[in-house]
């Protein structure tokens, strides 16, 4: 025989007098909602790349456009000139100040008069410039913080084509730069050229960027192209390449060889179209104690050679001289830099 079944129950617990106890079957709310814990989520993580960034001191790389700005800053680009030339510069105030330019005798070009105005303040930039031939330019800065700036450059010309308006935002960031620029927008069209470039610093040395540009003359014809961009910073010298989509390669390299000598040297390569065109250049700065003089040689057979003699404080003597062996062809200037 099965002996009965025996349960136990607690000290003190009588289940005829006992009160059950009682159960909320109500669902608990929850502290925070689901959207409200992604959001927190994504937050954490985005602080937790901002401080890895941070750790990695990574400096900033400067402007997509200004990769090579050292290596242009060698060559005479904008230091050539022909014939005669005289800039005078009015300082009216600490902040404001006017220059008159003169250009006269260079072959195949009118003598020209330039009168222009520059204001500088502590968060704007203004300027403008009017020639003889009625063209004015005219360009603003405003710099909203130290990170944030906006930029507008206009151009009217009485030439048909040739007027020019173009806004652009540049945002510097730690360790990037983020640029937006609009050329002759036209929000009505959807017509215009439009720019968006990005410079990332990787390591301290190295910074990689990507450009695309839009271009959209017309309602119905459009054309994007890539551009790519690499740069190493080292101590004293600084290498760039940059591959652009139409089938065009540029690499160039800057030498700091002391505070008062630098050089500089390009190669541009062009692919595009069945073509097989190369130019290397290479350019040096000399600053001497009372002089500037600045060299270039390239493989098309030009040379160019640019001294600028400081007189006295704030008076200078220009000698401008180039020579083309492969078109046979040369220009010579003299000019006089004046600030009073």
């Amino acid at each position: 025989m099965t002996s009965p079944l025996k349960t136990t129950t607690p000290f003190g617990y009588n289940p005829h007098t006992a009160v059950p106890p009682v159960v909320d079957f109500t669902p608990s709310k929850p502290t925070t909602s689901s959207t409200g814990g992604l959001v927190e989520q994504v937050k954490e993580a985005f602080a937790k790349v901002n401080r890895f960034r941070d750790s990695l001191k990574l400096p900033n790389p400067g402007t997509f456009e200004g990769v090579s700005r050292e290596v242009k800053h060698t060559f005479l680009t904008n230091h050539v000139f022909d014939g005669a030339r005289c800039d005078i510069t009015k300082v009216l105030t600490p902040n404001f100040q006017v220059t008159h330019s003169f250009a006269m005798g260079a072959a195949g070009a009118p003598s020209t008069y330039n009168f222009g105005t520059a204001f500088i303040g502590q968060q704007s930039f203004l300027s403008g410039n009017l020639d003889t031939d009625g063209n004015v330019q005219a360009r603003a800065n405003y710099a909203w913080s130290n990170t944030n700036v906006s930029k507008v450059q206009s151009q009217l010309s009485t030439t048909p084509g040739h007027s020019m308006l173009q806004v652009e935002q540049d945002y510097n960031g730690k360790d990037f730069n983020l640029n937006l620029k609009g050329v002759n927008p036209s929000p009505v069209e959807g017509t215009g050229i439009f720019i968006a470039s990005y410079l990332q610093s990787i390591t301290p040395h190295l910074a990689l960027g990507a450009e695309a540009v839009h271009q959209r003359p017309t309602p119905q014809q459009a054309e994007t192209t890539y551009s790519y961009v690499a740069k190493y910073t080292g101590n004293d010298y600084i290498a760039t390449a940059t591959y652009q989509g139409f089938g065009a390669l540029q690499a160039s390299y800057y030498l700091r060889y002391s505070e008062k000598v630098d050089f500089g040297t390009e190669i541009q390569l062009v692919t595009a179209g069945g073509r097989r065109d190369a130019v290397a250049t290479v350019g040096g700065k000399f600053e001497f104690r009372r002089s500037t003089f600045r060299g270039q040689v390239d493989t098309t057979g030009k040379v160019a050679a640019v001294l600028e003699e400081k007189i006295v404080p704030g008076f200078s003597f220009l000698i401008s001289g180039e020579m083309d062996h492969g078109k046979g062809q040369s220009r010579f200037g003299v000019g006089m830099m004046w600030e009073v």
